[in-house]
């Protein structure tokens, strides 16, 4: 995957960012949010349309994300229209933008200061900003009321690889003049913009160039030119009305019935996760737990961390994960930030090179370069020992961002949140031994209509017309998913109290990994263990854990006193391509499957519950659909799939 190149600006007399290879500004000078006020909004017939619409979410595509100048009025308008219709049924904003040249953290910065009157909101902007990685960044603001899906590359290449549910309410086409951006304006956008429109579908850009004009009648839309901004002559807006009958805003992209209850067969943080973000849509959730108490399987660890796995040159899963952990890095800083009490420190996460493999893949990923340096930087022995606060032998890099949190205390406290929701319930000591289809009618060629679920203590079957598959380790346990290639592998933390640890402050990863001290305890793993059969807790395995910290890390004096004083042992579930399960079972209607995580459950699970979330509830999505290919269960059970 190629990687991408920030804009190269200047600021002319009057403070405006220019972009200077298009030599074209970024807002008008005469004033750049009375530009987007009578550019998009107005024309596009907003804030009225949310008023008047009665879908839950609202969905704006924007070519050119810029300095974020038209996400940022779209933010405060549609926050000033829930405060004034606080009972209108849309009570979501999703803002897809494109941006091929993004901004450096910096010089967007500097942009927003022209912005007086959206200065609290450009703060939060700023402090989700990501760096520049390929793929869609999403950002959640206002409690979730707001919605930005920041897709960095070429809105050409990446158009393409919107779902269905992406369909657009509104288009805002902005990004520099035809003249000087002709590679942006092609036919194929405006093919895609059709494709990704419905009968009620507007567009509003401040152009009105003949390749525009020709484009969009040629797609589809039909074009009306109105006056200009400022000393503008005229723009263009349109309406998608083809030849062909297409489907209404209501229709489009939902299931045939909406979804109005999820059943989740688990009880991990991947259950939890998806479980708050079905209830923050508005979807009835119940949990089914095979234990006693929330969090018992992998998610019971003391501490867990939160780190993205990065390879040289950016692969698919690691471009992945650093989705994942921007997105989870907010998720879980939200949720804290709202009074949520559970640990979480971004202390940094150092990896250290103890052995020629490590020190070998590392020195490629420094020379490489392929990684902004806010993510991730080498360090020498003598830096690393500063930033732990324990002397150390080793350097190797640092991700600063990166962190711990407790997974078992999250998922405690996030379950009385959702106790609380009156959206949720759960249901304890309920162990699934049988899933079956219940048939639409007496029909055998009939898809499902929903599926029974059958318990161990023989209690009365329950039946729910969706269900997820999202119980770790055992989830291909029914018969409807038995062909699933999920691995368990056992793994053993160890729970060790030492005086000489006690300056720890980051977290250190060699072939295994040390955490930094929480209730007089740091967590010291894991084993890996493919052959055993219960989640059984070992002295033997505390003996491994420790040791092999004082083989790799050359027996630090730090160490020296370190004592397990208890363990905890659960099944990580795994398959053959290390890439989670998400998605839909093939020919299996509303039953869907969410794991795989492997040892990566607390960085993946928020990003990958969410995007679930929205498949079921027919809401846009931020991954692409070659990356939903991925990572479906159906690429073990379909050929095509696979490619």
């Amino acid at each position: 995957m190629q990687s991408l190149k920030n804009a190269n600006i200047h600021f002319n007399q009057q403070g405006t960012p220019v972009a200077t290879d298009f030599d074209d500004i970024y807002f008008s000078n005469d004033g750049g949010m009375a530009e987007t006020e009578y550019v998009f909004l107005q024309q596009n017939g907003l804030p009225a349309r949310w008023q008047h619409t009665s879908r839950t979410f609202f969905h704006i595509i924007e070519t050119g994300f810029g300095t974020g100048a038209n996400f940022l009025l779209s933010w405060q308008r549609f926050r000033q229209f829930r405060q004034q219709h606080p009972d209108a049924a849309c009570r979501k904003l999703y803002f897809s933008s494109f941006e091929k040249y993004p901004l450096t953290l910096a010089d967007l910065t500097t942009a927003l200061q022209a912005h007086t009157g959206l200065s609290g909101l450009c703060r939060q902007l700023l402090a989700q900003y990501p760096p520049a990685l390929p793929g869609c960044h999403r950002m959640v603001f206002d409690d979730g009321a707001v919605v930005l899906d920041l897709w960095l590359g070429d809105v050409n290449e990446l158009l393409p690889q919107l779902t269905g549910n992406n369909q657009a309410d509104a288009f805002f086409l902005d990004g520099f003049a035809p003249g000087k951006n002709p590679d942006m304006w092609q036919q194929g956008l405006f093919e895609q913009m059709a494709r990704l429109s419905h009968c009620q579908t507007t567009v509003a850009t401040f152009t009105s160039a003949g390749i525009v004009k020709r484009g969009l009648v040629q797609s589809g839309f039909t074009i009306k030119k109105v006056k200009g901004f400022g000393r503008k002559r005229e723009m263009l807006t349109a309406t998608y009305q083809p030849v062909a009958p297409a489907i209404m805003a209501d229709e489009r992209s939902s299931p045939a019935e909406p979804v109005k209850e999820v059943c989740i067969v688990g009880g991990g943080i991947a259950s939890v996760c998806l479980a708050l973000q079905l209830v923050d849509k508005g979807i009835n959730t119940t949990l089914i737990c095979a234990d006693a108490e929330i969090a018992q399987g992998a998610s019971h660890n003391l501490q867990g961390a939160i780190y993205p796995n990065l390879h040289p040159s950016p692969t698919f899963a690691s471009l992945l994960h650093c989705q994942a952990f921007y997105f989870a890095r907010s998720f879980y800083q939200q949720l804290s930030a709202n009074g949520l009490p559970f640990a979480l420190q971004w202390c940094g996460v150092l990896h250290l090179a103890t052995n020629p493999a490590l020190t070998e893949r590392q020195q490629k990923l420094v020379t490489l370069a392929n990684w902004p340096s806010e993510l991730v930087y080498p360090v020498t022995a003598g830096q690393a020992s500063n930033l732990a606060g324990v002397v150390l032998n080793h350097g190797g890099i640092f991700l600063p961002q990166a962190g711990w949190l407790s997974p078992q205390q999250f998922c405690q406290t996030a379950l009385k949140l959702l106790l609380g929701s009156g959206h949720f319930r759960v249901r304890f000591n309920s162990k699934v031994t049988t899933l079956t289809p219940v048939a639409g009618n007496t029909s055998s060629t009939e898809p499902a209509a929903g599926w029974e679920l059958q318990f161990a203590d023989h209690s009365p079957a329950v039946s729910y017309n969706c269900v997820v598959l999202a119980n770790g380790a055992g989830i291909n346990n029914f018969a409807v998913s038995e062909s699933l290639p999920v691995n368990r592998v056992r793994g053993q933390v160890s729970h060790v109290s030492s005086n000489g640890m006690q300056p720890l402050k980051t977290v250190l990863c060699h072939k295994g990994y040390i955490t930094p001290q929480l209730d007089n305890c740091h967590a010291v793993g894991a084993t890996f263990d493919r052959n055993a059969t219960t989640a059984f807790v070992s002295d033997t395995d505390n003996e491994e854990n420790l040791a092999l910290v004082n083989s790799q890390l050359q027996q630090p004096a730090w160490f020296a006193d370190a004592k397990a004083t208890s363990a905890r042992a659960a099944f990580r579930a795994t398959v053959p391509d290390h890439l989670p399960l998400l998605g839909s079972i093939s020919d299996c209607n509303g039953l869907y499957v969410f794991g795989g995580l492997g040892a990566r459950g607390i960085l993946l699970a928020p990003l990958l519950a969410e995007t679930l979330a929205c498949q079921i509830t027919g809401q846009p999505l931020a991954l692409s659909t070659s990356c939903l290919a991925r990572l479906s269960p159906v690429r073990f059970t379909s050929n095509t799939a696979k490619a």
